[in-house]
């Protein structure tokens, strides 16, 4: 053995350690109990959703866009997932409903979750079935390596000739180097070794042109001029505007193109060559990357339109496939030492947050992201054995989210993305609670240095946030202790002649309370002066009136008067005493 292979061994001896090292913690026992009781609750919401038929929603516009086979499909691989077995009723009525309605479909979602259900399925029955399937998605991928709403129908001998053409193409061209992934099969060495390595290299001469012109020679015209039979460095790399339902050369996106790429990839399993389409979608995101943010938009654009952490996801998934299948011939390193990976998972980790040890006051669905982001990281993280992402739980923290808002009957009423949908959340959380690893062949052919790309990543600087503009400029004056608020003077008391300068506003009042006031107060007095001013008489016995006498002294008032038969003392009439009615006649 060469000194070479011997010092590959050793390496991938050494990866091996670092990738059993980077398996996920397992849970405390308590918050693994909670999420066991969500998945079960979200499978029984399922179950009730599910019609009689073995659909999930109505398929029509009103109500789930008329996506009934991408529901079915979604929450039927969402039961799967779960542990709900293939031979349960809910998942074969489900899978019957998805083979009934498989060669008529074109929308490039359920065409991809078609794929994916029936393949984990794993009835032997449904390959004819996927590789149509698959073919539909390969007729449908753009100049720009990616893909739109809708793909082209092929008829099932159309569709077995396009296989045939790429199956030539892919067995024309040889490996020209030696790949890592090449391990001496009498080492048994126990690393995560690939079920398809790299052919070992030859020196035959290879004409690609001579081998592509050989291979499309018997297609049908409508198929000779995709992308995928054409020379990469040809194509013009852009996206028609406004043809985003055009099943051919349409306006793609990267969440269309997103599926597509999970749905090819269970096609490989199924005896689809997927080689030169892959190809096409490396190319696609290695021009693609927003070198500001570190991660990649929805719509497709040279240099980058923007960072969306859920397409950011794609991307990684992409390059994660060139890199496997060595068809990125700009990857030019691992993935632990490739620029682009790592500033992805750079922009990534500044979107997860720290968990809290509880369930409540967590941040909402939305406000953390949404459950398709939250599904895509999931998937994303767990293909490249990353259990942290810096140096944060990304698992427990979105787990802490989801439990703690899920609904009682089970569902997700939030889902935090365009066309939610209480199935579709549904099955996203299950995904995401469950660890779903929909390529897990991808993840035996990715070597990689967990550890390494996790430590990069921490130390990948964040994204610069723009700070607030400073205050104004203030004197140095405002660094010691503020000075005592200005001393408040007494103001004197208002005086009287003050108040009397603004007098009050005149009140009409009616001027007969007063005269009516006068005249009482005038008679009083009137009467007054009458009786103090009236001269007194006085009466003798015999009836005369006498003067009073203005000079009489008080002691006089009273004396004895003797009468006949009468002792007592009788009083004198003074000048005080009031007048006796006189008792002649007339008066």
């Amino acid at each position: 053995m060469t000194a070479v292979r011997v010092a590959a061994a050793l390496g991938f001896a050494v990866l091996a350690t670092s990738l059993a090292a980077a398996q996920p913690t397992p849970l405390p026992p308590k918050e693994q109990a909670a999420v066991d009781d969500a998945v079960a609750r979200a499978v029984e919401f399922l179950r009730r959703e599910q019609k009689p038929t073995g659909i999930w929603g109505t398929g029509t516009q009103a109500n789930d866009g008329g996506y009934l086979v991408g529901y079915t499909a979604l929450a039927g691989l969402a039961l799967a997932e779960a542990g709900v077995p293939p031979s349960d009723p809910a998942l074969r009525k489900a899978a019957l409903v998805v083979r009934v309605a498989a060669p008529h479909i074109d929308r490039t979602y359920e065409v991809a979750l078609a794929i994916l259900f029936l393949d984990r399925m794993a009835e032997p029955k449904d390959k004819p079935a996927i590789q149509s399937l698959a073919t539909r998605l390969i007729g449908g991928q753009t100049q720009s390596g990616g893909w739109a709403y809708k793909v082209p129908v092929a008829a099932p001998s159309e569709a077995n000739q396009v296989l045939g053409a790429l199956r030539k193409m892919a067995a024309a061209k040889p490996a020209t180097t030696f790949g890592f992934r090449d391990r001496p099969g009498s080492l048994g060495l126990c690393i995560k070794m690939s079920d398809d390595v790299r052919p070992k290299p030859t020196t035959a001469q290879f004409d690609p042109e001579k081998a592509r012109a050989e291979a499309v020679a018997g297609l049908p015209a409508r198929f000779r001029g995709l992308p995928v039979f054409q020379d990469p460095d040809k194509l013009k790399w852009e996206d028609p505007p406004g043809k985003n339902q055009e099943p051919v050369g349409g306006t793609t996106d990267n969440s269309n193109t997103h599926f597509a790429v999970l749905g090819l990839w269970a096609a490989r399993r199924h005896d689809v060559p997927v080689d030169r389409s892959f190809t096409l979608l490396a190319r696609r995101f290695r021009s693609s990357q927003d070198g500001g943010g570190g991660g990649w938009g929805y719509s497709y654009a040279k240099g980058g339109s923007g960072s969306s952490p859920a397409l950011t996801c794609v991307a990684l998934l992409g390059l994660a496939i060139g890199n496997a299948l060595a068809v990125d011939k700009d990857v030019g390193a691992r993935p632990e030492q490739d620029q682009a990976v790592l500033k992805a998972f750079g922009m990534l980790a500044t979107k997860v947050g720290e968990p809290a040890g509880t369930f409540d006051g967590r941040p909402s669905v939305k406000d953390a992201g949404g459950l398709y982001h939250l599904w895509a990281l999931e998937r994303i993280a767990v293909l490249y054995d990353l259990p942290t992402l810096g140096n944060k739980d990304w698992y427990r923290w979105g787990m802490e989210v989801l439990v703690g808002h899920q609904k009682l009957d089970g569902s997700w009423a939030e889902g935090g993305f365009p066309g939610e949908h209480p199935i579709l959340n549904t099955a996203f959380a299950v995904l995401f609670l469950k660890r779903a690893n929909l390529t897990p062949d991808l993840s035996k052919r990715l070597m990689a240095d967990t550890r390494l790309i996790a430590a990069k990543v921490s130390e990948t600087p964040k994204p610069k946030v723009e700070a607030p503009p400073p205050p104004p400029p203030v004197s140095v004056v405002t660094a010691e202790p503020p000075p005592p608020p200005p001393e408040v003077k007494a103001e004197p008391k208002p005086q009287p002649a003050v108040t009397a300068e603004v007098p009050p506003p005149a009140v009409d009042r009616p001027v007969w309370p007063w005269l009516v006031g006068l005249a009482v107060v005038l008679g009083a007095a009137g009467l007054g002066l009458y009786f103090a001013l009236r001269p007194r008489r006085e009466e003798d016995d015999e009836g005369a009136v006498a003067e009073d006498d203005e000079e009489e002294h008080p002691a006089a008032a009273f004396e004895v008067v003797e009468d006949e038969g009468d002792e007592r003392p009788r009083r004198k009439k003074g000048r005080h005493d009031p007048p006796t009615r006189s008792k002649r006649p007339g008066r």
